[in-house]
């Protein structure tokens, strides 16, 4: 009769228990929605505008767009960017409910001048976070909503937008709402699962997607490089040279050493025609030599081994970013530790219908292992004037940068040049230059 009694008795509890945490999540919710209610969105989205905004344009003249380009593009941002990246943060730690992956300090926004054979000045890009003004809340836990409105909204500004491949991945690397509470107790913070990112033409621009799938391989009880590969396998006109190049990449990754280990971390799209789509897989290594950077950006000899004189430029650039000589004991070293989440080298393989093999590139995080954003600004300047690239007017990068961060000096810590990025094509290396606006800076 007493075990009768206690099993009633616990049986209640429980359901009472459950009934509170509903009615506590209900509650919590119904005070979330008449926070939004109360929140002014046109001030906050006139302060990213004020902030980030005003960053583009500058990116954009020094990069020499026309007046009416820039026009278009700044336009975009304010009235569909700016106003998608939720509350503009305040000095109260508080205030940032949603913490993103995009940069190490959260900001949401990612910034770059890309150079190529085509021209001396750089192309300018951008990526963000979007963030629903509930994103962290029982409302919207995941922040499963912004992204896809800002999405929504580039239909009538790039007209080559294709969504074909977007829907499939989707659907197979993002965990839904309902997923969250199997999902976040195995998933380590932040809990970004997607970006949007945007290359800026004269007229229009190219949309690309980022797919970060921690979340959805905790819930399907998979290895994030195990959930990517079943999925680039399963998509829909996928041709023999996608699933021969991953293959090619599944071979070397996997023929790592325990204490070599390549962790993929963010899978990528270009929202075209499949046919031009690019499918990109992003994987961080410990790994800071430079021949360990070599190996992997050839994955281990797989690929073709690169001349004398692209290795030279690429030891160049090293030494450049990192201020390192240009001996070989000096870089046969490793990078100085850095126990980082984002510590390490990172790397994407690049995956292209008709291609015969992937292709690759390194990102060199000089906010970690640089001695300053000067140093950083000074040497990258040197590299590109010897190769003839610059900005408008032949202006120096380290003068662009220098006119670009206007919240601190250059020579005041790290962090405002997030990385430097080269890839080797035609034996030539581009070189691109990524900007953390660190708006979120004073508040982590």
């Amino acid at each position: 009769m007493a075990l009768v009694f206690e099993t009633v008795v616990s049986q209640v509890k429980w359901i009472i228990q459950s009934l509170v945490a509903k009615w506590s999540k209900a509650y919590q919710s119904s005070i979330a929605v008449q926070d939004e209610y109360s929140i002014d969105k046109d001030y906050h989205r006139r302060l990213w505008d004020d902030d980030v905004g005003n960053m583009l344009t500058s990116m954009m003249r020094l990069a020499g767009y026309p007046e009416e380009s820039q026009a278009i593009h700044r336009v975009f941002f304010n009235q569909h960017v700016a106003r998608s990246l939720g509350p503009y943060p305040t000095k109260m730690k508080d205030r940032l409910f949603w913490h993103s992956f995009m940069t190490d300090d959260h900001t949401p926004l990612e910034m770059s001048w890309s150079w190529s054979d085509d021209s001396d000045t750089p192309v300018v890009r951008y990526a963000a976070e979007p963030i629903g003004w509930l994103a962290g809340t029982a409302s919207d836990p995941l922040n499963s909503k912004a992204t896809v409105v800002c999405l929504g909204d580039t239909l009538p500004w790039a007209p080559s937008l294709d969504l074909k491949w977007y829907k499939h991945f989707l659907r197979s690397l993002v965990a839904d709402t309902k997923d969250e509470p199997s999902a976040r107790p195995l998933a380590a913070e932040p809990l970004s699962q997607t970006f949007i990112a945007f290359d800026l033409e004269k007229e229009s621009m190219t949309v690309k997607y980022y797919f970060l799938p921690s979340l959805k391989s905790a819930v399907c009880h998979k290895t994030n490089f195990e959930l990517i590969e079943e999925s680039i396998l399963k998509m829909p006109e996928a041709d023999n040279s996608v699933t021969s190049c991953l293959d090619t990449i599944t071979t070397y990754i996997r023929s790592q050493t325990p204490d070599n280990q390549l962790h993929v971390e963010i899978f990528a799209i270009d929202c075209v025609s499949p046919a031009e789509s690019r499918l990109k897989i992003y994987v961080r290594s410990r790994n800071t030599t430079f021949d360990g950077m070599l190996d992997v950006m050839t994955l281990g000899g797989r690929t073709s081994k690169f001349a004398d004189e692209t290795v030279g430029s690429l030891r160049e650039l090293w030494c450049a970013c990192f201020s390192v000589e240009n001996t070989k004991e000096a870089m046969s070293q490793p990078l100085k530790n850095k126990n980082h989440r984002t510590g390490g080298l990172l790397y994407y393989f690049e995956l292209k219908p008709g291609a015969k093999m992937p292709t690759s590139k390194v990102y060199l995080p000089v906010r970690h292992y640089a001695e300053s954003d000067d140093q950083v600004a000074r040497g990258l300047s040197d590299y590109l004037l010897k190769r003839g690239k610059c900005l408008n007017g032949r202006l120096p990068y380290y003068d662009g940068v220098a006119k670009l961060c206007k919240h601190r000096s250059l020579k005041d810590g790290l962090g405002f040049q997030t990385y430097i990025t080269c890839a080797v094509k035609n034996g030539a290396v581009s070189v691109n230059a990524y900007f953390n606006p660190e708006t979120c800076r004073e508040i982590v």
